[in-house]
């Protein structure tokens, strides 16, 4: 029996704040932990997902999101396949700074009020950081895919109501990345539109279409 996975749900959560988070300092790839406050924020977090089957779960590499998915679902996170497309953008010569800072840069305006057309100095142009999430999607996607395509092989009595048979995904990640996944599925929502504060959570419903998988709903838990 040949079965196709047609419809994914994705529960993205972003990692509890940090120090740079509360200081409103721009944080990328520095390898930063969890605050005590983010800690605490991510208790909501431990309560809504309990009891939640994921037959895929992602995490960024680095260790505020290793620390999330600790807090919120210890039981996963030797499960987790730990990926540095996951990252949130690079700044570059940029990290640890401030809007007031930075804000009398020539480049740090242009880059403000155009960020596909600048770069930061030794920082992660737009178009490559699109392009590792959009590498990321497609080899989430496949994976998910072929696990459907296993439990047909396997038992040919198998549907899309098992939890094997049509895994949902669990992803911990930055806020850009989220911002970004739900955009590149979900086009008619603005990358800038899309809100989820540290330590809280998105549902993203996908679904497969003749042009290839689009999102369907965007909502919260």
């Amino acid at each position: 029996m040949d079965k196709k996975l047609k419809r994914l749900e994705i529960v993205l959560m972003r990692h509890g704040s940090t120090p740079w988070n509360e200081e409103k300092r721009y944080l990328g790839h520095a390898d930063i932990g969890l605050s005590p406050r983010g800690r605490e924020e991510l208790a909501s977090v431990r309560k809504k997902l309990r009891g939640r089957h994921f037959g895929l779960i992602y995490c960024s590499d680095l260790a505020r999101c290793r620390e999330s998915l600790r807090a919120a679902r210890p039981d996963l996170s030797d499960k987790a396949v730990y990926d540095k497309r996951l990252r949130e953008m690079d700044f570059g010569e940029w990290e640890g700074h401030t809007y007031d800072q930075l804000k009398d840069i020539a480049l740090y305006r242009q880059w403000l009020d155009d960020p596909q057309r600048a770069t930061p100095p030794q920082g992660e142009a737009w178009a490559n950081f699109e392009s590792r999430i959009a590498a990321f999607a497609a080899s989430m996607l496949q994976e998910a895919e072929s696990r459907v395509s296993g439990c047909a092989a396997n038992d040919e009595h198998s549907d899309n109501r098992g939890n094997n048979a049509n895994p949902s995904v669990l992803l911990v990640a930055h806020g850009g990345v989220i911002r970004q996944i739900v955009h590149a599925f979900m086009k008619s929502i603005a990358f800038w539109d899309i809100r989820i504060e540290p330590g809280n959570l998105l549902v993203l419903s996908l679904e497969r279409t003749e042009e290839g998988w689009s999102g369907v709903g965007l909502g919260e838990i």
